[in-house]
């Protein structure tokens, strides 16, 4: 251990073996740099904020079996808030820092050997590799040390950073300062992960008085649901935006009053599991609702607004709830690294999402407390893609990109998890992520269609297989020498014969010696019992030639004709012969029976299970179609393009 006199008040500094070049004297706050010879100031900061942190400098705990102590500790601000990093030192000689933000903690180590690309060449929403992982950066600012205390390794008061995140939870965080990046790479834990033993993390007397707080302005009590994390405060009395920060409340500006009472009402509480979690366990998590926003885009001159709710659990975080014309979604953030993105698609958890929409957001009304500096009038460029009933929507600021992972749920279960007394009102028009109802109709009408058409050909098979397919008569007959065409003398008669059953028949006209020619036969059918005669009439043609050098043929030799039911009986078979006076020619008639599939009607059977998933599919498309119809990307404020829109053009 080295001792030496604070170059600035001369009192004691002492440096444990190990533990950073950099003290911060505890009498007058300044920076002791330990230099091989002297110890040299690096002027002074500033007094702690109290961002009411649960930790202090000494506190001891272990993570991954390992023991660490919280050496020293940095305050970090930029045009957002303060944040604090803990220094860390491990029995095995390792060294690490614990970052502490909006509730969230990151355990972060130095990673050395290694290339590291520049801050400044970086921007929010693009990508970087360290060692085969890529990251994609959410934010990326600049950032002054205001504070400090305890040991440390360096100080730098200014430097640029960049936050990103990779798959798996991996997190980065790129500092520049003096022309050199150094990256620090880890994940997120809990402070019950890193072992601190829960007495020495009692909240500060600050923390409770907060939480019974009043507006600054109009002396209105704010019952505080989240001190730890509230950053900013909108009264629901008087509309004042007022600031926390070191456990006091600073007025900001005053709001307009939102032009209606949140659906949700602030402070409402309900056991919900997270819908975005496919098997959830274990009891429900209780939400408490935290703030109201209403934010909305101009689109084409028109203003479309929506509500948002931030939902809060103490072990859960935060969660957002949207509605907008009755259609509700549940927001959940996500690692913005696990997230693959390309032009107009997204991927995530193995899933493809298509582009849907890209707009201007503005923040028109706040209400509640969040734990971000919300301003009134703030924009961001909002990033929608779709997969329904699921969605990835982006916010992009000009520093940081937020990601959450969406999925539709319905009005009736927001209303019934916190217990709303009010009706809440039915949806209107098609939400982005809505899931086409008419789809799995369609899907499940072309099922049964193709269940009930098989049947329906399993039937036609095996009724024309036991069908009866008897030969009743068959004969060949030659027309008279010098009968004219359609005569009484050109008329030749069938001995009888019997049909066993009654049954439709079918009678076929053969004529082989027919070429370039035509042969029309009336045939009737006598029953010799009840005089009644059937009719049917079939005129077979064949013509063929040479042109051009080509052979051609059309027609046939033979006709086929199909009775109604004929009774059963004994029958006389009549022809009566038409054809060219010059070119009579000999025919045959065969009369069998034709009662196979035919009697099933099966041709009109399929029409009508075509019926179904057509109407169906015609309904899904039309949903798609209009539902696209909406979808528009913002290249810049006022500047819409929708390019999915059907053209009034494309009917005509």
């Amino acid at each position: 251990m080295k001792v030496g006199d604070c170059p600035s008040c001369r009192a004691p500094v002492e440096f444990r073996p190990g533990a950073g070049q950099v003290k911060v004297c505890e009498f007058c706050q300044t920076v002791v740099f330990r230099g091989e010879v002297n110890l040299e100031s690096l002027g002074k900061v500033s007094q702690l904020v109290d961002t009411e942190s649960p930790l202090k400098v000494g506190l001891s705990g272990r993570y991954s079996g390992t023991p660490f102590t919280i050496a020293g500790r940095i305050q970090k601000s930029n045009p957002t808030g303060t944040w604090d990093e803990w220094y860390l030192e491990f029995e095995d000689e390792r060294h690490g820092w614990l970052a502490e933000s909006e509730g969230e903690w990151k355990l972060l180590f130095p990673l050395t050997n290694i290339a590291v690309p520049n801050v400044s060449q970086l921007e929010v929403l693009g990508s970087f590799a360290l060692r085969d992982k890529k990251f994609v950066v959410e934010e990326k600012n600049q950032a002054d040390t205001v504070s400090a205390e305890g040991q440390l390794p360096d100080f730098n008061r200014k430097h640029a950073y960049v936050d990103a995140t990779g798959p798996k939870g991996v997190f980065c965080t790129l500092d520049e300062a003096a022309g050199t990046t150094e990256a620090f790479v880890g994940s997120f834990v809990t402070l019950k992960a890193l072992g601190f033993d829960p007495n020495d993390l009692s909240p500060t007397p600050k923390r409770a008085a907060l939480r019974q707080a009043r507006c600054t302005q109009c002396n209105g009590p704010l019952e505080l649901k989240a001190p730890d994390a509230a950053k900013r405060v909108a009264c629901p009395y008087c509309g004042a935006l007022l600031e926390v920060q070191g456990g006091a409340l600073n007025f900001l500006e005053m709001l307009e009053k939102p032009p209606f009472e949140p659906r949700i009402p602030l402070g409402a509480t309900g056991k919900l599991h997270d819908p975005t979690d496919e098997k959830p366990t274990g009891d429900a998590p209780e939400w408490t609702c935290l703030a109201f926003l209403i934010r909305s885009c101009e689109v084409e001159g028109t203003r479309y607004p929506w509500d948002e709710y931030l939902l809060w659990n103490k072990t859960e975080g935060f969660r957002w709830v949207m509605h907008s014309n009755g259609h509700w979604t549940w927001l959940k953030p996500i690692p913005a690294g696990e997230v693959d993105l390309s032009f107009r698609m997204a991927k995530y958890g193995g899933q493809s999402f298509r582009g849907y929409q890209e707009v201007f957001a503005g923040t028109d009304y706040v209400a509640g407390e969040c734990y971000w500096q919300v301003t009134a009038g703030e924009r961001a460029q909002a990033r929608e893609f779709i997969a329904p009933p699921r969605s990835i929507n982006i916010d992009e600021t000009g520093t940081e990109a937020t990601f959450t992972l969406g999925v539709m749920i319905e009005g009736d279960l927001i209303a019934k998890t916190f217990g709303l007394k009010t009706k809440l009102n039915p949806a209107v028009g098609i939400a982005p992520a809505q899931v086409n109802p008419f789809s799995k109709k369609s899907s499940e009408a072309w099922t049964f269609a193709a269940l009930w058409a098989g049947v329906l050909l399993v039937l036609v098979m095996a009724f024309s297989a036991l069908g009866t397919t008897e030969t009743y008569f068959s004969g060949t007959f030659s027309v008279p020498p010098g009968a004219a065409p359609g005569s009484p003398e050109s008329q030749r008669f069938s001995e009888p014969f019997e049909v066993k059953k009654s049954v439709p028949l079918e009678v076929k006209v053969n004529a082989p010696g027919l070429s370039n020619n035509w042969l029309g036969v009336s045939i009737d059918l006598v029953n010799e019992k009840t005089n009644e005669v059937i009719a049917v009439y079939a005129e077979p043609s064949y013509y063929s030639g040479t042109t051009d050098g080509e052979s051609w043929s059309e027609g046939s030799n033979d006709q086929s004709k199909s009775t109604d039911v004929v009774e059963a009986g004994m029958y006389v078979l009549r022809t009566t012969p038409s054809y060219e006076p010059s070119r009579p020619t000999d025919y045959g008639v065969t009369v069998a029976a034709d009662d196979g599939a035919g009697v099933c009607c099966p041709l009109f059977i399929f029409i009508m299970l075509l019926l179904g998933p057509l109407y169906y599919t015609l309904r899904a498309n039309g949903f798609e179609t209009a539902k696209w119809n909406d979808a528009v990307f913002q290249t810049s404020p006022g500047v819409s393009t929708f390019p999915y829109a059907k053209n009034d053009d494309d009917d005509d």
